[in-house]
């Protein structure tokens, strides 16, 4: 059976590690709104080949997407469209209480996503630290299945695409020698 959920392992650590480097957190967005990149399996498959994991093949991540498909579908998404909504409200310029009620939100969203990563790490493998991993390849990997489920598989080799998945890519390189 599978481990106990662990929300703060060593997955979190690497992956606020990555998602704290610059350009990294526009890269996600961008990946995420023009690929539907789930950020988290993104981060999961590059922890784990940081780990000693081979790059992912289709049906490993579509393994790992079917895991957390429905929190994502059900929980995630709702809050973070209701986040992204209240942010261009009129009301958002009523000050201090209306930020209160969009960080909360904004937390909630990010507790989800923490719940998600932790459903993912405790299926992966145990395994060490290695600084000889191929993040980009891992990455390419990644994007490129969720361009593909969405119709999305012209925009690999876009100049954004790319540049973006080589930000989290190199992001994940360094996080990982550091782990």
């Amino acid at each position: 059976m599978d481990r106990p959920i662990d929300l703060t392992g060593p997955h979190w650590a690497f992956s606020l590690d990555v998602y704290g480097q610059p350009t990294v957190p526009a890269s996600c967005l961008l990946l995420q709104d023009r690929c539907g990149v789930d950020v988290n399996v993104l981060l999961l498959c590059l922890f784990a080949a940081c780990r000693g994991a081979p790059t992912p093949s289709e049906q490993d991540i579509a393994a790992l997407d079917g895991e957390i498909e429905r929190l994502r579908r059900e929980v995630v998404v709702p809050l973070r469209q209701i986040r992204r909504a209240m942010k261009i409200m009129p009301e958002a310029d009523l000050g201090r209480e209306f930020d209160s009620v969009r960080n909360r939100v904004k937390s909630a969203e990010l507790a989800a996503e923490q719940l998600q990563q932790a459903m993912l790490a405790r299926l992966l493998p145990d395994g060490s630290p290695r600084g000889d991993f191929d993040a980009l390849a891992t990455a390419r990997a990644v994007v490129g299945f969720y361009a593909g489920r969405t119709g999305s598989r012209d925009a690999m080799g876009d100049e954004d695409i790319e540049r973006a998945i080589a930000s989290v890519a190199d992001a994940a390189q360094r996080a990982g020698g550091r782990s």
